[in-house]
């Protein structure tokens, strides 16, 4: 990843929180009226474990379970993988990876103050892969920048045509694209 951003400026700090003893029902109203997508279930203040709309679908949607008997402790994955205000986002990125999850809850002080989601560490390297594309087109081919390029190449990125990840991304159109994109507009420029 392009940068080493800490967590406390990039973290979504309204967190939505339930007790381990909450049932599912009442914690997905809470998921609809803040408009996220996870709970972080506390026990004694202390966050445990988180639930996300997956596993509510995965666990009882798709097994027909009546949401308001079950308990957010039956659901929950744990043990939850956490990150503090401090650490950067290309070493959580490297751990969410690792782990294949999608949020990290960040703690300061022991306390809950934010959540990092996969759709920030996305986003932010997609804004850098932007910034790079353009100081390459109004420099050349990168030299400047201690990027060795081949044929316009920037390595690997988010492609701003279809959103996918690839280790191989090119300028293209004055868009930063992945191969089969290239290739795509290169067919429908003929």
């Amino acid at each position: 990843m392009e940068t080493d951003i800490p967590l406390r400026d990039v973290m979504v700090q309204e967190v939505v929180k339930g007790a381990m003893n909450l049932n599912v029902m009442e914690a997905a109203k809470l998921m609809r009226k803040h408009d996220v997508d996870n709970v972080v279930v506390l026990n004694n203040g202390e966050p445990v474990g988180i639930v996300t709309e997956w596993d509510i679908i995965s666990k009882l949607v798709s097994k027909d379970i009546k949401p308001s008997t079950v308990k957010l402790k039956d659901i929950m994955t744990t043990p939850l993988i956490t990150a503090s205000t401090n650490d950067r986002l290309s070493e959580i990125a490297r751990k969410m990876a690792a782990a294949r999850i999608r949020r990290v809850p960040v703690i300061d002080g022991g306390e809950l103050v934010g959540v990092v989601a996969d759709v920030t560490v996305i986003s932010i390297s997609s804004e850098m892969n932007s910034i790079m594309a353009e100081l390459i087109e109004i420099n050349g081919r990168g030299e400047t920048f201690g990027i060795e390029c081949e044929d316009d190449g920037m390595g690997q990125g988010i492609c701003e045509k279809c959103g996918s990840f690839s280790y191989f991304m090119e300028i293209h159109g004055g868009l930063m694209v992945c191969e089969s994109c290239k290739e795509e507009m290169e067919m429908g420029a003929e």
